[in-house]
């Protein structure tokens, strides 16, 4: 696996597990692709209603977290990769895989999230908060 490869699967990890504290009219710890749905809805409900009110400041707040953590995850993910590529193709294939699944699988069994848009619980595993 190239070096280049192996980035882009370390920041898809990273935006699909990693949590990430944001801020809107609560605070809590998302993983990036939260944030990505959270902005989707805000841009709809400006594209059927407007941008009256606290939706444009909602959909400026949440984008701008969603552009810094996007960036600053894809240096970390370079930065990993670097680290990487003094090993084997195959080698570093397998340590990039392994460290996205070992990342996916406690996110999806440890109350890892924190998020107050949640109507069970305040902490979730990533299927719960990415519902």
């Amino acid at each position: 696996m190239s070096a280049k490869a192996v980035r882009w699967l370390l920041w898809l990890g990273l935006v699909v597990a990693l949590p990430l504290p944001f801020y809107l009219v609560e605070t809590g710890a998302v993983p990036a692709l939260r944030l990505a749905l959270l902005t989707g809805v805000v841009l709809a409900v400006i594209a059927v209603e407007g941008a009256q009110g606290a939706v444009a400041i909602a959909a400026l707040l949440l984008g701008l977290q969603l552009l810094v953590y996007l960036l600053a995850l894809w240096v970390v993910a370079g930065a990993l990769a670097r680290v990487l590529a003094a090993l084997s193709p195959r080698t570093r294939a397998v340590l990039a895989a392994g460290l996205v699944l070992l990342g996916l699988a406690a996110a999806a069994i440890f109350p890892i999230y924190t998020t107050p848009f949640r109507t069970e619980a305040l902490r979730g595993r990533l299927l719960e908060v990415l519902e």
